[in-house]
């Protein structure tokens, strides 16, 4: 059997980056496409906005079939940019044009590539299912996306085409760059594990909805927070005490 195929989007940083090497190193074949140009050992590139459904369409007819499609494209702002009150029409756009159109635009070009038994794996947050304040355009988005998941995994099941989301919490990426502070000192005693995932954390759960191996898996919104959704708010965690 030849290997399996899969196409990621948001490819060139963060979660996107992480799923790419993930699947190489389980013996998929990757097309990563991101609007910044990629060159990595393995990996086929392509330079691609995911809200150009024209360059979606062209590049899913040169791909030809593929196993699995995961629409990780995503973009997030600051929280003092992010609320109702302070946002710019223009950022609530952009953000809900490349959160939610550009995985629409995704799933539409390629869609009818992937392969009966293949998979759909898209990509919210937490904050989609737990109130986070100051994130509007961001939650509303992520939002949207949980419920497309649910959606397609009925609309495409006559087709054999399996359908999940993972939701990651906060995660140590360049996206978090800005928030990062955040997360440090008191605040990270919050978090049940008491530090950020790694962007490889998620991508190990991405690589296993789209395999084989979630093969009866799909309308699932799989929470990847360390505990923080189970996590009952305003009730600290006690810092860890160090192993003898």
């Amino acid at each position: 059997m030849s290997d399996p195929v899969v196409v990621i989007t948001g490819a060139a940083g963060g979660i996107g980056a992480a799923a790419v090497s993930t699947f190489l190193r389980h013996g998929w074949k990757v097309h990563a496409l991101d609007r910044r140009a990629i060159s990595a050992e393995g990996v086929t590139g392509h330079e691609c906005d995911v809200i150009n459904e024209e360059q979606l369409v062209s590049l899913a007819e040169r791909i030809g079939p593929i196993d699995a499609l995961v629409p990780g494209a995503g973009i997030n702002l600051r929280p003092d940019d992010n609320t109702a009150e302070k946002l710019t029409l223009e950022a609530w756009n952009r953000t809900i044009a490349v959160n939610l159109t550009g995985v629409m635009l995704t799933v539409r070009a390629f869609r009818p590539k992937v392969r009966a038994d293949g998979a759909i794996v898209l990509v919210s947050s937490v904050a989609a299912l737990r109130a986070i304040p100051g994130t509007d355009a961001y939650t509303a988005s992520k939002g949207a996306i949980v419920a497309l998941t649910r959606s397609w995994a009925v609309d495409y099941s006559r087709e054999g085409i399996r359908v999940n989301c993972v939701a990651p919490g906060p995660t140590d990426t360049d996206m978090m760059s800005g928030l990062r502070e955040s997360y440090t000192g008191d605040r990270q005693v919050q978090l049940p594990q008491q530090r950020m995932a790694t962007a490889g954390e998620v991508a190990q759960v991405i690589r296993f909805l789209a395999s084989k191996e979630a093969s009866y898996v799909s309308g699932a919104i799989i929470p990847v927070d360390g505990g923080a959704i189970a996590h009952s708010a305003g009730i600290p965690f006690p810092r860890r005490r160090p192993k003898s």
